[in-house]
């Protein structure tokens, strides 16, 4: 006779997986969608403890490329340019509500995790000591606001930069 299901969980989760599989069809089937959402929750807890690195990989690579350099005429770079922006707090503001990062699946942690790994990794040597990483906070102030004109605001935002010292282009 077959457990009840309940108890053939409980029996199970204490159990190896090669003595999950000798239990009968039945069995095996009421306990599909029960290891399925196991294995889903095990890959999102280990999604949401990536490093900002495999962040970037899994959420902006695709874009901005493997190395950072974007796709001239349709995607910014973001090397030796997000340090620039970062010099400003116009510039900070843009960067968080550009839509890539302004509708990102990473949470406001993450986000600036991944930002200033970029600038770390892309900008190092252009980062001026006195320049702020971003912060979680700053992240959740700014990303939620969507800009009107993103191309308009990176050129009013680059214009100002460029007075002050260097500036990414005003177009990409």
């Amino acid at each position: 006779m077959a457990q009840p299901y309940a108890s053939t969980v409980r029996s199970c989760l204490g159990s190896s997986v090669a003595d999950m599989t000798r239990g009968t069809l039945s069995e095996r089937a009421r306990l599909r969608p029960v290891l399925l959402g196991m294995l889903a929750s095990n890959l999102m807890v280990g999604a949401a403890a990536g490093s900002p690195s495999q962040d970037y990989m899994l959420y902006c690579m695709g874009c901005h490329g493997a190395q950072a350099q974007g796709v001239p005429g349709k995607v910014p770079p973001l090397a030796h340019a997000l340090g620039r922006f970062m010099r400003s707090p116009e510039g900070r503001d843009y960067v968080l509500r550009v839509p890539g990062a302004a509708n990102s699946v990473l949470s406001d942690a993450q986000l600036a995790g991944v930002l200033n790994w970029i600038a770390a990794h892309f900008d190092d040597g252009e980062l001026a000591a006195d320049v702020p990483w971003f912060t979680p906070a700053e992240v959740s102030r700014s990303r939620h606001v969507p800009l009107a004109s993103v191309r308009e605001t990176r050129r009013d935002v680059v214009h100002a930069l460029s007075s002050t010292g260097p500036a990414p282009a005003a177009d990409y």
